[in-house]
Order: structure tokens, then C-alpha cells, then sequence
């Protein structure tokens, strides 16, 4: 009880001491603030920083650089069609097909790359059992770009074929001339389809549209709207039964004109928005930063223990096994074997950790060898205490706020190596961090583009800098001669 209470008084001392240090809580207000990012991420952004692409035009500027820029433009209302109101929106003509709003059937997605648009579809079904049907469904566009901008159009379907019968949809821009541009045509089909996204079939000889990328049908808007004025979206689906039926779901049906501004920092080179990258950015800096001081604390504590109080060949060894460390440049090493293990998160915080504990090894070493020249040292040796007892209950709790000290000062170091590996392309390839950003920025050319290029920056030395003045402000308090001072 009476060690408790002793802790407690001890602990409100040091908050007490800590308060009076501007610059201890300058760097605690600024880590209290990147680990709130971090926390709160997925809150501030609802986008993923590696998966969620296309978000706007590629290295779109941010929509406060110029409100003259254009932002995106959806057209479609309720791509999803929530609701059988969504209905309302399309224009509908039908021979020998019905159309219906289904509350059960949902586009579900694809994993890691975009989210379904929840239940909610349009059943298109065949009513004759024998014959042909047509529908089709049509939705206004009002195109007011000059200079054109990029188009593009994404539509899940799902096919359901009962018997003898075949089925064909298209995709089709109708020009206010009544002109018609196939954009997509799914070819005579025979059986059921699961949910599939149109893969355009356009000769690659035409060079009358510009598509594909990933997941939507993309075209230069120029060859698509000549002029500024109304079009129509038209989805069109054709049926021949002969006894047997069709059911088409189309869901998730969206259409827009890609902006070139978006966000608070932009788009990279794939559409990701930049300002999510940053958010989350904080979380793998603040964790790599944080386990990797962890590990090298610990190792140098170990080892520092060890050798400064055994003393002999174990002294001996370890700190020539310690020189050589230092001895080898510790990026390249780290390069090497990054290379050699695998750009992994836990190799990169396991390889900085055990790569990082040779200074702190040397400054535990130097304390104990103080330290068990000691009369309580001496006391507990005289009394029969063992080696790992006296080093467990007398100099631990004499080094440990030196540990405490180095490891706030070894985490900046942890950081800017991570970013320094994710700059070189040896980071984790599956998670964005502030150091892959800069590589990012490298890679496509981008420095002039500040808005890209100078935050990740800004974030690592502020981020360091916020451990360095807590290292500096937890020193004048633990060391006992420049707290005198």
C-alpha cells in the first residue's frame, strides 16, 4: 500500500514537472494530435488510401486551388436503386419485357477494389415464353463541358436464365440527333451470369473512343458529346424465348464526368485521394515508429545490463559484436536485408528495432559500470543476491529512466528510416505511408505539384518532432544533474 501511495506522489511530481517544460507538452499536444488523426480516420475520410481509385481525374488539384477547376459530375441520382421511386428517373420502353424494382437483388461488390451498392435492383424478365423482347431503359444527360472532359459510365448486371433462351445488352449514347454510339455490347448470350461489369468489345481499330481502365467504360468526352447540350444514357436489353425465360438485374448504374479538382489534396496518378493517404499515414508512422524504439530500447537495455554488470569475455563480446554495428552504414544494411526478408511491415519495425539498439547499449553499459561500484550493489551482492536478482531489483529501476528517455528520442529515428525505405520502394507494398507518398511523388514526376509533395514531409518532421521534444523535456526531468541545474 505504502509503495502505491509512494508511486502516485512519484507520478504527480513528474506531471507536475512535465507541465513547466514548454516543450514537453508542445510535443505531447502535437502526438496527442497525430494519434487523434490516426484514431479518427476512418471519420475524417471515407475512402481507403490504397483500394478506393478513380475518385476523380488522375492528379486532380485540390478544390481549393481554384474554384474555377470542374469537380465531378454524377448524373444518376440513385445508382443503386434504393428504392422503387428510383424508377422515376428512367425513361422506359418495353416490348415483350417488364421492368421492376427488386428489393433483394444487390450488385455485392468486388473485394478490395469497391463496395456494393447494398439491396436494391432493376428486374428486367422476359413475359412471352415464346418470342422476341426489347427494353429500353434511357437517362437524360445535360453535357455543358468545353474543353470535354473525361466520361465514363459503370453498370453491374446479373443475368438469370431458366430453359431455352438467349439474351443481349447494350450500352448506347444517344445524341440529340438521334445518332447512336455503342459503348458496350455484351454479344448473344445463352446461360445465367453472375454479377459482371461491362467489359467494352469495341474494335481496337476505332479509334473513335478512348476506354478501359480498370472498372468503368472510359472515353474521351470529345468523341462522345460534340457539343454542349441533352443526351441520353441508354441501356438496352434484347430477349428470344423459346420456352424459357430471362431475368436481367442492373444495378449500381452510374455515369459522370470525371473533375479535375477534388478533395483537400488531390489525386495521385490512380485517383486515390491524397488527404486519406495522409490521414492514415499517421497510424503506420506512429506504430513503426513507436514498436521499433520499443525493441531497440529493450535490446540495449539487455545488453547494456549484461555487459556492464557481468563484465570479462561476455563485456568483451558483446561490445566488439556492438562496434562492428556501428562500424556498418545502417541504411544500406537495412536496404540489403529488407530486400533479402521481404518488404513487409513487421520485417521493416522488426529490422529497424534490431538495428537501432547499439547507442543505447553503450549508454545503459556506462551507467551500470557506476552504478555496481555502489554500496547497496555491493550490499545485496554480500547478501547472496544472484546476478540476474541484483540486475532485475537494483539497476533496472536505477537505468530504466534512462530508458524511458531513449526511447522517446530513438522513435524520430524509427520514422524517417521507415520513410526513407518506403521513398526507395522497400516499404510494405499494401499499406500507404507518409514515405511511400514521397516515393509516389518521386516516381511520377510530381514536386512541382506541392500540394502532394509537401505535406507527407511536413507530417515526418513535425511527427519527429514531437518525440524529440518529449525525450528532451522527460530528460531534465529523470536526469538528476540537469534537473539540479
Amino acid at each position: 500500500m505504502e509503495q502505491r501511495k509512494q508511486a502516485l506522489r512519484g507520478l504527480r511530481e513528474f506531471a507536475g514537472l512535465y507541465a513547466r517544460s514548454r516543450l514537453g507538452v508542445a510535443g505531447l499536444a502535437l502526438l496527442l494530435t497525430f494519434i487523434g488523426i490516426g484514431l479518427l480516420a476512418p471519420l475524417m475520410t471515407p475512402y481507403d488510401p490504397q483500394y478506393s481509385m478513380q475518385l476523380a481525374n488522375f492528379r486532380a488539384k485540390p478544390v481549393w486551388l481554384d474554384a474555377s477547376i470542374p469537380r465531378n459530375t454524377y448524373y444518376v441520382k440513385d445508382p443503386g436503386f434504393t428504392s422503387a421511386a428510383s424508377m422515376g428517373d428512367w425513361t422506359i420502353g418495353n416490348t415483350g419485357l417488364s421492368v421492376q424494382w427488386s428489393g433483394q437483388a444487390g450488385y455485392p461488390g468486388i473485394p478490395l477494389v469497391e463496395q456494393g451498392s447494398g439491396p436494391g435492383s432493376l428486374e428486367i424478365s422476359s413475359t412471352n415464353t415464346a418470342g422476341d423482347g426489347t427494353l429500353t431503359l434511357g437517362y437524360p444527360i445535360t453535357y455543358s463541358y468545353i474543353p470535354p472532359h473525361r466520361f465514363s459510365v459503370h453498370v453491374a448486371y446479373k443475368a438469370d436464365v431458366q430453359g431455352d433462351a438467349t439474351w443481349n445488352a447494350q450500352m448506347i449514347l444517344r445524341q440529340t440527333t438521334g445518332a447512336e454510339l455503342l459503348l458496350w455490347d455484351s454479344g448473344p448470350q445463352r446461360g445465367s451470369v453472375d454479377w459482371s461489369i461491362p467489359k467494352p468489345q469495341i474494335d481496337t481499330n476505332d479509334a473513335t473512343l478512348r476506354i478501359r481502365l480498370f472498372k468503368d467504360i472510359l472515353a474521351d468526352a470529345s468523341k462522345l458529346f460534340p457539343a454542349k447540350g441533352d443526351y441520353s444514357l441508354v441501356f438496352k436489353v434484347n430477349t428470344k424465348t423459346e420456352g424459357g425465360s430471362v431475368k436481367l438485374y442492373v444495378d449500381d448504374f452510374t455515369a459522370r464526368v470525371w473533375g479535375d479538382a477534388f478533395g483537400y489534396l488531390g489525386t495521385d496518378n490512380y485517383g486515390r485521394d491524397i488527404f486519406t493517404q495522409l490521414v492514415y499515414g499517421s497510424r503506420i508512422s506512429i506504430l513503426i515508429g513507436v514498436f521499433s524504439a520499443v525493441i531497440a530500447v529493450f535490446l540495449g537495455l539487455l545488453v547494456g545490463l549484461t555487459s556492464g554488470y557481468v563484465g570479462g569475455w561476455i563485456d568483451e563480446l558483446l561490445m566488439r559484436f556492438n562496434d562492428i554495428l556501428l562500424t556498418i552504414p545502417g541504411l544500406p544494411l537495412l536496404i540489403v536485408l529488407t530486400a533479402v526478408i521481404g518488404p513487409s511491415i513487421i520485417s521493416v519495425v522488426v529490422l529497424i528495432g534490431f538495428l537501432g539498439w547499439m547507442g543505447i547499449a553503450r549508454l545503459i553499459r556506462s551507467q551500470v559500470l557506476s552504478l555496481k561500484t555502489k554500496a547497496f550493489v555491493e550490499a545485496a551482492r554480500a547478501s547472496g543476491g544472484g546476478t540476474w536478482h541484483i540486475i532485475g531489483r537494483h539497476l533496472v529501476p536505477n537505468v530504466i529512466t534512462m530508458a524511458y528517455t531513449q526511447l522517446a528520442l530513438t522513435v524520430p529515428g524509427a520514422i524517417v528510416t521507415e520513410a526513407a525505405l518506403s521513398f526507395l520502394g522497400l516499404g510494405d507494398p499494401f499499406l500507404q505511408t507518409w514515405g511511400k507518398m514521397l516515393h509516389d511523388v518521386q516516381y511520377y514526376g510530381a514536386v512541382s505539384e506541392w500540394w502532394w509533395a509537401i505535406p507527407p514531409g511536413l507530417c515526418i518532421a513535425l511527427l519527429s518532432m514531437a518525440f524529440v521534444f518529449i525525450g528532451y523535456a522527460m530528460d531534465d526531468i529523470l536526469n538528476p544533474k540537469l534537473r539540479g541545474r
